[in-house]
């Protein structure tokens, strides 16, 4: 069954996951939220001044990784945005994600990734199986990892 859930903040994701979790069979984490978030934040707008202003930062919670350490009969597929050695990370944030699959993709290339309607992604398996794919419409991408889910779960 798809069910929306809308949510305003990384806890909020964080939670509604925890909360569909248990009951879902595929899993498919596309978006992350950012690595970072202001440690307070304002009630009211930060007026200018001529003084600098520094912002502290701490890190959020890892909503990909804490769902692969309660894995239990989930097919849990992440996603890697990669800048350099695509084919070494991707396998690597799998296995310390404990995740089934792993779609992969760099912003290197053109018409990839965001501000494209087109992306050339790389899918890896909990196997190290690759299944490479050429640039296409993200239609298409979306196609390609529904039809790669269905042929790791055949193979279980």
């Amino acid at each position: 069954t798809n069910k929306l859930v809308s949510v305003e903040t990384g806890a909020e994701k964080y939670d509604d996951c925890l909360k569909e979790y248990n009951n879902s069979y595929i899993v498919i984490m596309s978006a992350a939220v950012a690595d970072y978030k202001p440690l307070e934040v304002a009630e009211q707008k930060i007026k200018k001044s001529d003084a600098t202003l520094t912002l502290q930062l701490v890190k959020t919670t890892d909503i990909l990784f804490e769902l692969g350490k309660l894995k239990t009969n989930q097919f849990l597929v992440g996603f890697a945005l990669e800048t350099e050695n695509l084919i070494e990370n991707a396998p690597k944030k799998l296995q310390r994600k404990n995740l089934d699959l792993i779609v992969a993709n760099n912003t290197n290339s053109s018409g990839e990734g965001f501000g494209f309607d087109t992306n050339k992604v790389i899918m890896i398996d909990r196997n190290n199986n690759l299944y490479n794919f050429e640039l296409k419409q993200k239609e298409e991408v979306a196609s390609d990892i529904l039809s790669v889910i269905e042929k790791c779960l055949e193979k279980k």
